[in-house]
């Protein structure tokens, strides 16, 4: 069995690394434990709706409107500079693919022909599939599906039961030099592997390397929200996360396709299983350790919510864990800046308080707009932060193949937004590790090569 020098001598490996799986990250770096009271959670939209109280309040805010518009920015010119060049073939190292699931059945099949694809030796490939105790169907489908080589880990009952605790577990059992995650629905591109394996062995100094991930089924007949999901998509890891890696600073991993040096993983602790978004909170801490993530030219394609009630749920779970990230990684702000450096505090402020401040003041620029009051300085930046917003998704679009009349839908699409912050505050004072799962294999999917 193949198993971490932690867990060689241990007579129950599984259930040591369920054990160790919810206490891997330092107590002063996890959300384990945490309480929000309701005043702080209430403090986001107070500050960032104060303007409606008094215009001079946009001046407390303007730092924030000015750095979420210089990113976005950043990220239009960078659309329109050549593509860095790929990495040099290397000899190729072993990798551990680790897939959580939960109440995932139906596309198993799916998933099995979806990693098959991958263009890389067997003998170098080791993929263990992650499931919880409780769900007796997906535990089934694996055991009919499951290629010969696979390794289905069943993670013991255990508080509490989300992805990142599953995802330690199998860190905890990989013996890859390398280890990617992937979820149930993802078709990542065949070369994917080896373009990751070739990225990480230019540079040392990297623990991790992100592919893109994108929608395959908005299509002209799908949902407008699965549309503009696909378009939000675009511009995040066709333009955002590209011109933060081209400028060596740190950004917010996604949830999937990420493909870390194991050693870099180990020493960051995995992943914290108390934080939802466990993937933004990693891609923090691996920067804190003074390791670097880059992108790869390599995309992964993934199933995008049907509906607005599922994808409000999905957002909510994502914007508490950018809320508990911010707060994990505040409570220390000295050390934090310290460790990351004044360009990487910059940078991920922008991607985590800052991002929230701007979808909690977004019924600031409707007030503005439907009062017809459009002088002075709030005005001004706001118009600022919705131009460069437009503009760069218009921009991504056109490189996705997506209309550029969905980037009109903006500000539409921002009040959704606005109301799953609104439900992500409520389940951060109730619960911060309640896991909002959400379901797959409900799209029709084009089959894949």
């Amino acid at each position: 069995m193949n198993v971490t020098p932690i867990f060689r001598s241990v007579r129950d490996p599984i259930g040591s690394a369920a054990r160790w799986a919810v206490v891997s990250v330092p107590a002063h770096l996890s959300a384990r434990g945490l309480a929000v009271p309701v005043w702080a959670a209430l403090l986001l939209p107070a500050i960032a709706l104060l303007p409606l109280a008094s215009p001079w309040a946009s001046y407390i805010l303007a730092p924030v409107f000015v750095l979420a518009a210089g990113l976005r920015l950043a990220a239009l010119v960078g659309l329109f500079l050549p593509k860095p060049e790929a990495p040099p073939p290397c000899d190729l190292p072993t990798v551990t693919v680790l897939v959580p699931l939960f109440r995932e059945a139906a596309i198993f099949p799916e998933l099995a022909a979806a990693l098959a694809r991958l263009d890389y030796p067997a003998h170098l490939l080791e993929v263990i599939i992650l499931l919880e105790a409780c769900d007796t169907a997906t535990i089934a489908a694996a055991r009919v599906h499951a290629p010969a080589g696979w390794r289905v880990v069943v993670v013991p009952p255990g508080s509490p039961q989300t992805k990142p605790r599953a995802c330690n577990v199998g860190l905890a059992l990989a013996s890859g030099a390398l280890v990617v995650v992937f979820d149930g629905e993802d078709r990542p591109d065949p070369g994917q592997a080896r373009l990751a394996a070739a990225a990480l062995a230019a540079d040392p100094r990297l623990a991790v390397v992100q592919a893109r991930l994108g929608c395959d089924h908005a299509t002209p007949g799908s949902p407008t929200i699965t549309r503009l999901w696909a378009l939000e998509y675009a511009a995040l890891f066709g333009a955002v996360l590209p011109v933060l890696s081209r400028l060596g600073l740190p950004f917010l991993l996604g949830g999937t396709s990420n493909w870390f040096r194991a050693e870099a993983l180990r020493a960051a602790g995995g992943w914290d299983a108390h934080n939802v978004t466990e993937d933004a909170d990693l891609g923090v801490r691996l920067a804190r350790l003074g390791w670097r993530s880059a992108v790869i030219d390599s995309t992964t394609w993934e199933e995008a919510p049907l509906r607005a009630g599922v994808w409000l749920r999905q957002r909510a779970r994502w914007f508490k864990g950018f809320a508990v990230t911010a707060i994990v990684h505040g409570r220390t702000p000295r050390q934090t800046m310290r460790e990351l450096g004044p360009a990487g505090t910059v940078a991920l402020l922008a991607q985590l308080p800052v991002a929230l401040l701007c979808t909690a003041a977004h019924p600031v620029g409707v007030g503005l707009a439907l009062g017809g009051d459009l002088s002075g300085p709030l005005a001004a930046l706001l118009l600022l932060g919705y131009a460069t917003a437009v503009a760069l998704h218009a921009a991504a679009a056109l490189r996705a193949g997506l209309p550029v009349w969905l980037a009109l839908l903006l500000p539409f699409y921002w009040a959704l937004h606005w109301a799953a912050l609104l439900l992500a505050l409520s389940d951060l004072v109730r619960d911060p590790a309640h896991w909002r799962k959400t379901d797959h294999g409900a799209a029709v999917r084009a089959q894949a090569a």
